[in-house]
């Protein structure tokens, strides 16, 4: 699952979004945010909802379909 966890990571870089204002605009902690780009936790569908609009992007690219 290591490509997931590249895309959360790398989509965000690529948005030019630092951490703490994702964490932010997504309603989650900075904590949490870093364990899903580390793949220790999943988001639930309706936060990758989110990160894709935030970052500009579709879900499916965000989680690798």
């Amino acid at each position: 699952m290591e490509e997931v966890k590249t895309m959360y990571r790398e989509a965000r870089k690529q948005a030019g979004i630092r951490p703490e204002r994702a964490a932010a605009e997504l309603g989650v902690s900075i904590t949490t945010l870093l364990s899903w780009e580390r793949n220790d936790t999943r988001p639930n569908a309706d936060n990758i909802r989110k990160m894709a609009q935030l970052y500009g992007m579709s879900a499916d690219v965000l989680i690798g379909v």
